[in-house]
């Protein structure tokens, strides 16, 4: 019984490691003239819950003067004379362009999709500095840059991926059920 234990306990620190693992991946905020920009597959997940962090700027005229945060703020100011209607806070006012993910996320924002080809703004959620989310089922996570002209962007994001892991107290009651379930089965056997 305590050689059952112990693996099971064994079984579940190994795993709480594992899931808490973390990787990044360089999202570009380049692409074609008018479309979605680059769309980066950030990997296949099983299904569970992730946070995802971005950082990192991009630059959306590629000259320096219209620098990005993930979350679609300025960093530290937008200074392109183009652009004297950019708000501080990040949003667009005079020309109504939102890009890919519409009002979900400011222009210039680090987004996230499911879909390999999102077809219109609720297809887009906002990654930006952090999100969380829950896949019920395995699936791919995307990311892009949100923006509506993305063939002069420069710079790159850093999207990064990490498996929440399930608390140690739910690990530890379930390798203690593996264990008695064996215990019963042994005892069974005599």
């Amino acid at each position: 019984m305590k050689k059952i234990l112990l693996f099971c306990l064994v079984c579940g620190v190994l795993m709480l490691m594992v899931g808490g693992n973390a990787f990044a991946v360089s999202v570009s905020p380049g692409g074609l003239a008018n479309s979605t920009g680059i769309i980066t597959d950030l990997g296949l997940f099983s299904a569970g819950t992730y946070k995802i962090t971005g950082s990192g700027v991009v630059d959306l005229t590629g000259d320096g003067k219209f620098p990005m945060n993930p979350d679609g703020t300025p960093a530290p100011k937008v200074t392109h004379p183009s652009y004297n209607y950019f708000n501080p806070d990040g949003s667009f006012t005079a020309d109504g362009n939102y890009g890919a993910a519409g009002n979900n996320a400011k222009i210039g924002a680090l987004i996230g999709t499911l879909l390999s080809n999102p077809t219109n703004y609720n297809d887009w959620f906002l990654i930006g500095s952090s999100t969380t989310i829950t896949l019920t089922q395995a699936g791919h996570i995307y990311a892009s840059v949100n923006d509506t002209y993305h063939i002069n962007n420069t710079g790159a994001f850093e999207a990064t991926v990490t498996a929440t892991p399930v608390p140690a107290a739910v690990w530890l009651l379930g390798s203690g059920l593996v264990g008695l379930v064996g215990l019963k089965r042994k005892r069974a056997k005599k």
